[in-house]
């Protein structure tokens, strides 16, 4: 293998995958605050507890990765975690998860608990949404990882693309697509000031170059997978800057979070450092819009609407 152009891993499993979650859960606190809010929304963390891979019970198989945690009420809570790439369910599998849980709450070692998927957007179907109490994407954790200020998040992203290469999922490469965004987006706005900031691979992101308007802050779309079964993330930004003060970050953050709900579908991320506004757009929605001949069209019509919201209010409250 040519060391130079060659990937650290080219074909992760789920093996590689739970160690790194179970690596991120003991050495990043936010990554624990995270997955928390992602597994188990209702409830908030207060201090975790611990983890372990492949937790055996005896007739009742295994979970792929446990983690506890007590929460705010003073309950402790387990989350057991079913990883998938591409393999199909055990018979009863999921069954047997709720089984380990229901026996852990019975045994009197945790109060509550909760099964979770962790897959691929592809892998996760109709029947899982029923099934398991929640789903985590491989494409969230990416998302986090993206904002993430652990050493090792480039290299754990890349472990997660190769784990998402090795499913279900078509491509990796959203050059085309973006292409086609970026083209119909450059002529539809009507801020003359945009232009693009990024490379046309799996993101679309544009800047400003309004004198008044923060270089830092930029409009953006990722796209996890492409076609009909995929999803966008059409989001605000806060750059990397050398010249960018933690305090200026701050203040922008402030700026964006203060107008979000001037944008319906929109969530804020105060906590995060880059992406800290941000709508999804499900493909099969869109073009089952009559409102839209393609996907490509709402998401354009999304990345419109964000920078033209945002753009002239950043212009206006620019910061020193």
């Amino acid at each position: 293998m040519d060391i130079e152009n060659g990937e650290p891993i080219e074909s992760a499993g789920e093996q590689e995958i739970d160690f790194i979650i179970v690596q991120l859960l003991e050495t990043s606190v936010d990554f624990r605050q995270w997955l928390v809010s992602q597994a188990v929304p209702d409830l908030e963390l207060s201090s975790y507890l611990g983890s372990v891979m492949h937790a055996t019970y005896a007739g009742e198989g295994e979970s792929d990765v446990e983690f506890g945690f007590r929460s705010v009420s003073g309950d402790r809570h387990l989350v057991l975690i079913e990883d998938k790439i591409d393999a199909s369910k055990q018979p009863d599998q999921v069954e047997r998860y709720f089984n380990r849980g229901q026996y852990r709450v019975d045994r009197g070692s945790w109060d509550s608990f909760t099964v979770c998927l962790l897959a691929p957007e592809s892998y996760v179907s109709t029947e899982n949404e029923a099934e398991f109490d929640s789903i985590i994407r491989y494409e969230d954790v990416l998302d986090f990882l993206e904002d993430a200020t652990h050493d090792s998040a480039a290299f754990f992203s890349k472990v997660f693309e190769s784990g998402m290469r090795r499913g279900s999922s078509p491509t990796t490469d959203a050059s085309d697509v973006l292409r086609s965004i970026a083209d119909q987006f450059q002529t539809r706005t009507e801020i003359p000031d945009l232009i693009q900031a990024v490379d046309l691979k799996k993101r679309a992101g544009f800047r400003s170059t309004h004198p008044e308007h923060p270089d830092a802050v930029q409009y953006d779309v990722y796209i996890g997978e492409t076609g009909m079964s995929g999803r966008s993330t059409v989001r605000l930004q806060i750059a990397s800057d050398e010249g960018l003060t933690d305090s200026q970050r701050e203040a922008l953050k402030s700026i964006a979070s203060e107008h979000v709900d001037a944008l319906s579908d929109y969530e804020s991320y105060p906590h995060r450092k880059k992406n800290i506004i941000s709508t999804k757009v499900w493909h099969e929605d869109a073009v089952q819009n009559p409102e839209y001949d393609s996907y490509v069209d709402a998401i354009v019509d999304e990345l419109i609407t964000l920078s033209e919201t945002f753009h002239p209010i950043f212009v206006e409250k620019s910061i020193d």
